[in-house]
């Protein structure tokens, strides 16, 4: 038992020993000049260190980039001002001065980006110009080595264009509008420019400022708006009243039908369309009908040359004012009337100087020269096959026939066959021999209809012609 105990003794002391060599170890690790303490506190030094020198790196950096050597101390930002002066335009550019407030430092620009070696100078208070919506225009003030934050503006065209609608021709199912535009800023769109609307209806679109609204009802007032863009996308628009007339005239008096028209005598004439609603001149010709028949008989000429000379002279109007004869006055129904072969819408006019090829007798210029009035009639009157009546009937033109030996001056007129032909009033030769002659024909007179002239029976055939109504 004693022996036992000595054992544990002996083991409990080793123990000690052990422990007592094991924790010198430990200290010595951790506080040790290699300890894990101590290298510790080294690591973090040493990281103090870096990062101080880091620091130091940077600032250099930064003195570097501020055009600053070590040793020779701090140069100051600009500290100057710089405002944008109020935008102006004009015919689609505008222009912008900038304003600075500098000490010494120069004051520069450029226009939609900040590369270094694009930089302008500029005196204060100076216009940049050309420019465009959407220009970005930079400012900065500069001296020699570095400079202040830019200061930057946007070109922006924020003003509507001003729009003026006007009326002009307005018709039964018709009304034409032009529109006035002001716009300085950034300038229309190129393509569609102008929207027409009807109401709230778009109508169409055009490059042109002349729009015309068609297939609208008689008396009916309309709401017009015209719509312009800009190319900042600004739209300017104005809306107008507009009230469309009364039928000016029947649609269904198209060239070629024919019409009952009772003349100033009382006879029931049959009449063809010449010029109809859908002829390209309906505005100035209105609606034409001619005789579908010759009527009555003139004479034109004389045999005394000097009566048959002012006969030649005068013969458009003596024609003219022939037809006028049967036209019934006040009827409601025609407004004027003509022969055959004027012009259609200036019956009246002649169209002709006065002839000058020098003959004996001193009659150069006494009598009136070639005209192609009649043209304008004869094609139309081709064109219906309306032209052969096989009879004689007169032209409202002259032509003159001739070499340098003698000269015919005649009437021109149509003849039994359809053709085209003439009849001589006036001779004169080279020798001073002059005739006057007579010459007889009928008429077509064309009748040009009034304004709310209506159809009330009738189909517009031969057999059954329209009759006609104020």
């Amino acid at each position: 038992m004693g022996k036992e105990r000595g054992i544990t003794l002996v083991a409990l002391v080793i123990t000690v020993i052990v422990l007592i060599i094991l924790a010198g170890v430990t200290l010595d690790t951790m506080i040790g000049d290699y300890g894990i303490i101590t290298k510790a506190q080294e690591a973090k030094q040493n990281m103090a260190n870096a990062a101080a020198e880091e620091d130091k790196l940077i600032q250099n950096l930064l003195n570097e980039l501020k055009g600053i050597e070590a040793g020779e101390g701090e140069i100051e930002v600009p500290k100057g001002t710089i405002e944008f002066g109020e935008v102006t335009w004009s015919n689609g550019q505008a222009e912008v001065s900038i304003l600075a407030n500098t000490a010494g430092e120069t004051l520069q620009y450029q226009i939609n980006g900040t590369a270094e070696e694009n930089w302008k100078e500029i005196k204060s208070g100076e216009k940049v110009t050309g420019l465009y919506h959407g220009d970005e225009v930079h400012a900065r003030l500069w001296n020699g080595s570095i400079a202040s934050v830019n200061k930057s503006t946007i070109i922006k065209d924020e003003k509507k264009p001003e729009v003026k609608v006007t009326v002009g021709e307005v018709t039964s199912n018709s009304i034409v509008v032009t529109v006035e535009v002001t716009e300085e800023e950034s300038g229309l769109v190129e393509t569609e420019t102008y929207q027409y609307y009807l109401g709230e209806a778009l109508d169409g679109k055009s490059i042109s400022n002349s729009y015309i609204y068609v297939e609208l009802e008689q008396e009916t007032q309309y709401t017009l708006t015209v719509k312009v863009q800009d190319k900042a996308g600004n739209i300017g628009e104005e809306s107008i009243e507009a009230t469309t007339g009364k039928i000016l005239v029947d649609s269904r008096l198209t060239e070629g039908k024919y019409v009952w028209y009772t003349d100033a005598y009382g006879t029931q004439q049959k009449c063809i369309v010449l010029y109809g609603v859908e002829n390209t001149n309906y505005s100035s010709y209105g609606i034409q009908i001619i005789t579908a028949d010759t009527v009555g008989n003139v004479t034109l000429g004389s045999s005394d040359f000097n009566t048959s000379r002012n006969s030649y002279n005068n013969a458009i109007a003596i024609l003219n004012a022939e037809a006028e004869n049967y036209r019934k006055k006040d009827d409601g129904i025609a407004e004027v009337a003509r022969c055959v072969g004027s012009v259609p819408d200036n019956p009246n006019y002649d169209g002709a100087g006065m002839y000058t090829t020098q003959f004996g007798g001193g009659y150069s210029g006494t009598l009136k020269d070639t005209d192609n009035n009649y043209v304008t009639d004869w094609e139309q009157m081709n064109k219906l096959k309306i032209y052969n009546r096989g009879k004689y009937y007169w032209l409202a033109s002259r032509v003159v026939i001739g070499n340098s030996s003698y000269c015919y001056f005649d009437m021109r007129r149509v003849n039994i066959s359809g053709s085209l032909g003439t009849d001589a009033l006036c001779y004169v030769y080279i020798y001073g021999t002059t005739n006057g002659y007579t010459s007889s024909g009928a008429l077509r007179p064309v009748f040009r209809l009034k304004q709310g002239v209506k159809v009330t029976s009738g189909d517009g055939t031969f057999e059954n012609p329209y009759t006609l109504a104020p």
